[in-house]
């Protein structure tokens, strides 16, 4: 009996463990990115790719992320909203977009050292036939260390496709417009 239920376990354990693999990359090369077929560059502006995390769940999906010298971060993630739709509508992303931006307002409230989280500016804008949602944020830290934060996010081949950057605002831009020239 105790062979059994070992061998039950083990099995179980073998599929909670399979459920959502993660793939990691090579942080040297540029990434492509197979469910869009789109190549990221190794370097962005200030930035140097150093992690790729691709899960074969498609509602998790990919993070590119990148970071500079002095600690500041640039990440792009990839991933499927759990919809029904075979193409994602408009109000479907304008609320994936509230929420994103509703997430980040509100991450003073979750007990980290930011005091105050505000939103600066926000619009839409098009880029290389890609219409973008964005935002700029002040963050506040615990000490009045202020940093900005930015979010770009848009769709492109039915994924969803969001630039998260804390950074100076010029880097921010330029990273942001190197990405968007791989689309």
């Amino acid at each position: 009996m105790k062979r059994i239920l070992t061998f039950l376990f083990l099995v179980i354990a073998g599929f909670c463990s399979a459920a959502d693999p993660v793939e990691h990359r090579a942080v040297s090369d540029s990434y492509l990115e197979p469910g869009i077929n789109v190549a990221f560059p190794a370097v962005a502006g200030v930035f140097r790719k150093n992690e790729v995390s691709r899960s074969f769940n498609p509602m998790i999906g990919t993070k590119i992320r990148y970071s500079d010298k002095e600690g500041y971060c640039a990440d792009i993630y990839i991933y499927s909203l759990p919809v029904g739709e075979k193409e994602l509508s408009t109000a479907v992303l304008n609320t994936h977009y509230d929420e994103v931006k509703n997430a980040i307002l509100a991450l003073a409230t979750k007990g980290f050292s930011l005091k105050k989280v505000v939103l600066a500016e926000e619009k839409k804008e098009a880029v290389n036939g890609l219409k973008i949602y964005s935002a700029e944020f002040r963050l506040t830290w615990t000490g009045g260390k202020e940093q900005n934060s930015f979010l770009k996010l848009f769709l492109y081949k039915g994924q969803v496709v969001k630039l998260r950057m804390s950074c100076s605002k010029e880097s921010a831009e330029i990273f942001a417009a190197e990405i968007f020239r791989c689309f």
